[in-house]
């Protein structure tokens, strides 16, 4: 399928022009201004998510609100002193328990999920600026790269689904192709500044964080089709909601924050 420039190719670059310098420039400040990009961004992504799933009440959209705001401002201010270790398992323990409440038939299990759903990547990120302001723009990298890759890839070379049931667009090419710029990118970025120890290990880590990028593409898009919802907004034009644009992001930033977390609990320099 011959690729062009059409109208929504030309909205996600447009798109993409403007929404880059004010994201780069909050990462590259840090403090405050990060923050502010997290509780923006998070803020955002919350109303998404509880429109997505129907969560229709006024006290669900406030109290999902306050909780990811007053996240954002407790790890700027560093109210939030204990490992990480324990923010990530405290809120992976808190999807469990929001899908098992959704798999009992309890729908506010839905508004659980989506209060961990969009911490988890906050608390990654902010913990990733941390450590270094290099990594923050490499899983940005990671992220972006695997999306434009597939895009171009599955658009130009189309060829077997990935998951037909899930995403009907989604094609192994594409995977392939967002694997390959993913790890592309990162040699470029370690080459330009280096940012880890060891340039077979970041490309080792590109290529995985790509597919698991792909993981959270399609898991959104599963939640979007049990709620039988095309975008999660239309926030972005040519994009969809700001949920469609993060859902890889959502899952690399965590991962990420693991790998930290493991390589300085067995002493190997990431």
């Amino acid at each position: 399928m011959p690729l062009g420039l059409s109208d929504n190719l030309f909205q996600r670059i447009v798109s993409a022009l403007l929404l880059l310098p004010p994201v780069l420039w909050a990462t590259y400040e840090g403090g405050a201004w990060f923050a502010g990009l997290l509780a923006l961004g998070g803020a955002l992504m919350t109303l998404e998510w509880c429109q997505l799933t129907a969560r229709n009440s006024a006290l669900e959209r406030i109290a999902a609100l306050l909780v990811i705001v007053a996240l954002a401002g407790a790890l700027e201010m560093r109210t939030i002193d204990i490992s990480f270790t324990y923010v990530i398992l405290g809120l992976l323990f808190l999807v469990l328990l929001g899908v098992g409440a959704v798999r009992g038939g309890v729908s506010f299990g839905w508004w659980i999920i989506g209060v961990a759903y969009v911490a988890l990547p906050i608390s990654s990120l902010w913990f990733i600026r941390d450590a270094s302001g290099l990594l923050v723009l490499w899983v940005f990298l990671v992220t972006w790269a695997t999306d434009v890759g597939g895009y171009f890839a599955g658009k130009g070379i189309g060829g077997p689904k990935l998951a037909p049931k899930i995403s009907p667009k989604k094609t192994w090419a594409g995977l392939l192709g967002g694997m390959g710029l993913s790890v592309i990118v990162s040699v470029v970025m370690h080459q330009i500044v280096p940012f880890a120890a060891g340039l077979g290990m970041i490309s080792l880590l590109s290529g995985l964080l790509a597919v698991w990028a792909q993981v959270g593409d399609l898991l959104e898009s599963a939640v979007k089709r049990h709620f039988d919802v095309k975008d999660s907004g239309g926030l972005i034009p040519g994009h969809g909601g700001l949920l469609d644009r993060v859902d890889g992001l959502v899952f690399v930033a965590p991962a990420v924050a693991g790998v930290l977390i493991v390589s300085s609990v067995i002493g190997f320099e990431f």
